[in-house]
């Protein structure tokens, strides 16, 4: 596992965690003290709580403390929900958690017509072009490699770094982490492509194939759009996939399923990223 998407509450982000980062950028005593005010779960409260007993001085970007980096994946990758006491954990809902140099690679298949996915060779080469410097535009691929949309008002690596990313330029449109979000409507608007987009993909495949038939590629796209539970055995490996082809076709349905599962929550998506090719883009 070296990249996570799961489906996080918009409504908790906004209303209650980016506003205390945005303060944290100053000072981390009335951040944390925000954050007390709004929420109900006992052991986050507790984990806080500590830290404001401790005495935190200055920011907390930075704070290298236990408490708060427990509490921080708490707050940005856990299922809240509001009751009239405040904010609690909810049900965790089932995420995305995959390789994350394919993960990219899938992305790019579905978002992006010009990739050469059936080239290894000048995939990769693409791939490391696309990773050193990614558009924001390409969707899943740049979720996937810590870029934000719409640029937030506080330097997201510097609330939580798992490899050392950064690159925060506000003024240049510019932010990049080892996590990122993408609110409901971005969501919203993949769910809504995902069928033109999953049904481009394979006639293509049909089109390389030819003059070979590939006679799943109609249950493949009942897969990817949840209609049925499993995936066909592809009796013709897809051209641009190879020996994986069925594990690949999984994946693109798991990636398919968090989309649409996200969108039907009214939720947005959130990416945590333990390892990414190189740095290579930190020097663009």
């Amino acid at each position: 596992m070296e990249v996570v998407l799961r489906p996080v509450n918009d409504a908790f982000l906004n209303e209650v965690v980016f506003p205390s980062l945005e303060l944290g950028v100053v000072d981390a005593t009335p951040a944390i003290e925000h954050l007390l005010r709004h929420l109900n779960d006992e052991h986050t409260r507790i984990q806080l709580e500590l830290l404001i007993e401790r005495g935190v001085e200055g920011s907390f970007f930075g704070l290298e403390d236990e408490k708060w980096s427990s509490a921080i994946y708490r707050l940005l990758f856990y299922e809240w929900t509001k009751d009239s006491g405040g904010w609690n954990l909810g049900q965790q809902p089932v995420a995305y958690a995959g390789n994350w140099d394919v993960t990219v690679h899938l992305a790019l298949m579905l978002e992006d017509e010009h990739y050469p996915y059936w080239d290894p060779a000048k995939a990769q080469q693409y791939r490391t072009n696309f990773t050193a410097s990614p558009l924001a535009e390409e969707g899943l691929a740049a979720l996937a490699c810590g870029i934000w949309q719409p640029v937030p008002a506080f330097p997201p690596d510097q609330v939580l770094t798992v490899q050392g990313h950064g690159d925060y330029r506000p003024n240049e449109g510019v932010a990049r982490a080892d996590w990122s979000w993408r609110p409901l409507h971005i969501v919203n608007q993949w769910a809504a492509q995902l069928p033109n987009a999953l049904s481009r993909l394979l006639e293509k495949e049909r089109r390389r194939l030819k003059p070979v038939e590939a006679p799943e590629r109609h249950e493949v796209l009942q897969y990817w759009l949840g209609r049925i539970a499993q995936p066909p055995v592809l009796a013709v490996l897809f051209s641009g996939l190879g020996a994986q082809s069925n594990e690949w076709i999984r994946e693109i349905g798991h990636l398919a399923r968090t989309v649409r599962a996200a969108a039907a929550a009214r939720h947005g998506l959130t990416a945590i990223i333990s390892h990414r090719g190189d740095d290579d883009y930190l020097q663009r």
